[in-house]
């Protein structure tokens, strides 16, 4: 009993620390606010207004035209607006705050089915998995919603990064975090009250139809001469109108429990805030530990007799005892999802602030009814503090162990004062009463980090600027900003009626543009969803601009920032705070917020009298992936001359992780780089010189405070720029730098890293013949692999051997790609081999002998070149090397 009070206390405070409080972009209340705006357009008649917008002189000129709402996405919103809410809440809530903040926020997971990496990896996959092959308007619904948390975030971060110096950061300075705090709680307080877009059928006139109450109220006794009457009336939006009713299966097996070998388990739960995420810790555990049970039972099933019996008593306990364990986290991690909903409510629907008393007593009950017995105390079963520890020890890898064990002894305070040097009641205070705080925290200097500056602002002109409110500072609570006059909530609402349409209402989108000279790029990702293909981070902004991302290359663009200039994103939505201006020869690759006629540089910026422009193609052979004594690193190159990586180094249990930070610009000599090494607070001079005949560079680094250089070598991984005979590698020739197209007629550069910037090489030779391999009804051969955009296909020839008729249909083979990265993915629906290609409309039925031509979809990552092709039948395998 005392063992199990006292991991009760230690998991108590851990659960603290999970409800803590996020770095929300709008939040919640903003959040849905919002997108009931977009909801009561698109149910009223099942079409969306989206308006014409002119970024030079920031006004909204009037609807654009009304346009088809999907109706599978019509029929959802119609039957499941409850879900749809709850959805809106997004990684603010679901699986949990922390797993949505620290996982499903940054660009940290890895890219599948077509998708970027980062949080379009989730949510594309939440897209498939919810709304494509969704089982229920609730789902559906679900999904629609948790896409348009995104539509917020995009434009929210830009606005709040502005003023706060970058992203939302807690170490080794917390001010950026105090700044998104306070700002993000003040524009919730001034955000107006969501008003439900469904009507509610209320009673409004007539007595009771009860004679005796009639009687007692002095009524008249004939109640047909007291009619009751009825009015449909529009509430505001309160806990009642939320719901993850039938979701709750969903969340658990697409958010929470990541199966061994599931999309959760390889390719969505990364990043090192996994370190502290319920669903990624338990998970983990839950499955080393079925696998040790699966291992007793085979061991113990292939003895017999008294060897068995002696090996089940000796080992049976703990066998046991893994199985309650087991039993505890399944119901745990299923109980999760409605935990985390009564948070988020708790947060959410309260007028006066978040009610954080709600929200821990909803966790702390999770504590008493789960989360102990998750972590090593398994109801039902006796065990001593030494057979915990045992079996414990026997878990990998090492680092479970760690985290379970930091999630026992950390209290909130000692872990928020720690880092922040506040305690958990100050961080609240924070978030209930912004405006006391905004002229302390925002006026203070600090909080800008990665490149990016903070924006000193002060209450009375936040209002008078930014939210157009008449108030010197909190004197009129009931002021609030309207839609028309803060640009990036209306360019939330825009993209949110975006995102509900449907093909039909795509291409009618696409003529209207096009009809006002701004024709749309490339139809929007696997899906045909404008949210889909391009958000890699939440936390981050003008990710529709296809900046660099923290893990290196250039983001996609939606469909509505392609095109050069840009025109259909000038024509969709408002110039805000915080837009960037990109290098103007990025083309594809970004877009400026600016139109290019009307920019003008600014006083002290890279292009101003103060300051000239600096020579972006002499930095342009810097731009390339690094393998270096300390760590590998990607360098981007910024439009005022600045490259910049993360170094990534691998840590004691061989986790990729990031380290050191460079910030450089052109030397005083040619093919030279002058800057810093930054970690936290330790900063190094460094400077670097590009060799022309290697392709290699060597550093130099002083650390800060120290005389003795340290030496720093380096060579290239790949090298995407390859410079012509008697070009030296300091400069680039015109149109041969990063962001530039490969010449008319080339094909893609296979062996390259993405994305492929360097020059093309000749056509490769012609392929010898193919032959078969067997594999158990039937031959197969590799015919060849083909690059399609951002489709490979894999052609497949199949021949019957097994003598009889044969059904080939889906799952019959798998076929796995292996790419140049190392990263194998597997398919087994197979296409005609014909242009465009389409999926078989019947089963193939072979005779003996006959032979089948199909060919495979992958989408791998951009640029990536395909090493393997692996096809299995059975236990039969053929592996052919990529053709």
């Amino acid at each position: 009993m005392r063992l199990r009070h006292s991991l009760l206390a230690g998991v108590t405070a851990f659960s603290v620390a999970v409800s803590g409080q996020p770095a929300y972009a709008w939040k919640p209340k903003t959040h849905v606010y919002l997108a009931e705006e977009a909801l009561r357009d698109a149910l009223d008649n099942g079409k969306v207004t989206i308006y014409e917008t002119d970024q030079a002189s920031g006004k909204i000129l009037g609807p654009l035209g009304e346009f088809d709402v999907d109706p599978k996405i019509l029929a959802a919103l119609r039957t499941a607006p409850a879900q749809f809410r709850a959805g809106v809440l997004g990684p603010d809530a679901y699986p949990d705050i922390l797993t949505g903040q620290q996982i499903i926020h940054p660009d940290e997971a890895l890219p599948h089915d077509g998708s970027a990496s980062g949080t379009d990896a989730w949510l594309a996959h939440i897209w498939k998995r919810g709304f494509i092959e969704g089982a229920t308007p609730q789902v559906q619904a679900f999904a629609i919603g948790y896409l348009t948390h995104g539509a917020g975030d995009v434009f929210a971060h830009t606005f709040v990064n502005h003023f706060s110096g970058g992203e939302f950061l807690l170490v080794p300075d917390p001010t950026n975090a105090v700044k998104h705090l306070v700002l993000e709680g003040y524009i919730g307080k001034r955000t107006p009250q969501a008003v439900n877009a469904v009507s509610t059928r209320m009673r409004t006139g007539g007595g009771p139809r009860n004679q005796r109450k009639r009687d007692d109220l002095g009524l008249d006794p004939d109640a047909s001469n007291d009619p009751i009457t009825y009015e449909n009336v529009n509430l505001p939006v309160s806990q009642a109108d939320t719901s993850i009713s039938g979701v709750e299966d969903f969340i658990y097996r697409e958010l929470t429990y990541a199966t061994p070998g599931g999309m959760l388990d390889q390719k969505l739960l990364k990043g090192g805030g996994t370190s502290r995420s319920i669903p990624f810790i338990y998970s983990a555990l839950r499955n080393g530990l079925q696998r040790q049970v699966e291992e007793y039972d085979r061991v113990r099933m292939s003895k017999t007799g008294p060897d068995r019996l002696a090996y089940a008593a000796v080992n049976g306990p703990a066998a046991e005892y893994k199985r309650a364990w087991i039993k505890d986290i399944d119901a745990g991690l299923a109980a999760l999802p409605a935990v985390s909903h009564k948070v988020a409510t708790a947060i959410v629907y309260n007028e006066q602030g978040s009610d954080m008393a709600a929200a821990k007593a909803a966790m702390d009950q999770y504590v008493a009814d789960h989360l102990a017995s998750m972590s090593g105390v398994p109801d039902g079963v006796v065990a001593t503090a030494a057979f915990i520890g045992q079996v414990m020890d026997a878990i990998s890898p090492t680092f479970l162990k760690e985290a379970v064990a930091a999630m026992m002894k950390e209290p909130i305070d000692a872990l928020v004062k720690g880092v922040t040097g506040k305690t958990a009641d100050q961080w609240n205070d924070y978030l209930k009463n912004p405006e006391t705080h905004f002229d302390e925290i925002m006026n203070r200097p600090g909080g800008g980090h990665d490149g990016e500056v903070e924006h000193l602002i002060d209450l009375k002109t936040f209002n008078r600027d930014y939210l157009k409110i008449d108030d010197d500072g909190y004197k009129n609570p009931g002021l609030k900003w309207k839609v028309q006059d803060l640009p990036p909530a209306f360019n939330t609402i825009q993209l949110t009626k975006m995102m509900l349409l449907g093909d039909a209402g795509m291409q009618q989108l696409s003529a209207a543009l096009a009809a006002k000279g701004a024709p749309m790029g490339s139809s929007p990702g696997q899906f045909r969803n404008h949210m889909l293909g391009w958000v890699r981070s939440l936390d981050a902004g003008n990710q529709w601009q296809g900046l660099p991302g923290h893990k290196g290359g250039t983001s996609p663009l939606p469909a509505f920032s392609k095109g050069g200039t840009a025109a259909a994103y000038y024509k969709l939505f408002l110039d805000q705070t915080g837009a960037k201006a990109l290098d103007p020869s990025a083309g594809e690759h970004g877009a400026s917020p600016v139109p290019p006629d009307q920019a003008q540089p600014n006083p002290g910026s890279p292009g101003s009298p103060e300051q000239p422009a600096p020579n972006l193609q002499e930095l342009r052979p810097w731009v390339d992936t690094w393998e270096t004594t300390y760590g590998k690193v990607t360098l981007q190159l910024s439009p005022d001359g600045v490259l910049s990586g993360r170094l990534m180094v691998l840590d004691e249990y061989g986790k990729e992780r990031e380290s050191e930070r460079l910030e450089l610009r052109a030397g005083p000599e040619p093919g030279s780089l002058v800057g810093t090494s930054k970690y936290a607070e330790h900063v190094a001079e460094i400077t670097m010189k590009l060799s022309a005949d290697s392709m290699s560079f060597t550093a130099t680094a002083k650390a800060g405070g120290s005389a003795t250089p340290n030496a720093w070598t380096g060579k290239r991984m790949q090298s995407r720029y390859t410079p012509p005979p008697g070009q030296a590698t300091g400069s680039a020739p015109p149109g041969q730098g990063t962001g530039s197209a490969p010449p008319a007629g080339g094909t893609p550069d296979w062996g390259s890293p993405r994305p492929n910037t360097g020059t093309v090489p000749p056509p490769p030779a012609p392929l010898p013949p193919a032959s078969f391999k067997p594999l158990k009804n039937f031959d197969v051969r590799l015919d060849r692999t083909e690059k399609d955009g951002a489709i490979v296909w894999v052609h497949v020839t199949f021949k019957n051997i097994s003598g009889g008729e044969q059904w080939m249909s889906s799952g019959i083979v798998r076929v796995q790609m292996e790419d140049s990265d190392g990263i194998t993915t597997e398919r087994n629906q197979f296409w005609r081999p014909q242009s465009p290609p389409t999926v078989f409309a019947s089963t193939p039925l072979l005779a003996p002998g006959a032979e089948l031509k199909a060919r495979f979809r992958f989408t791998p990552d951009a640029g990536a070149r395909p090493a393997a092709v692996i096809l299995r039948e059975g236990d039969a395998t053929a592996r052919f090397p990529a053709r």
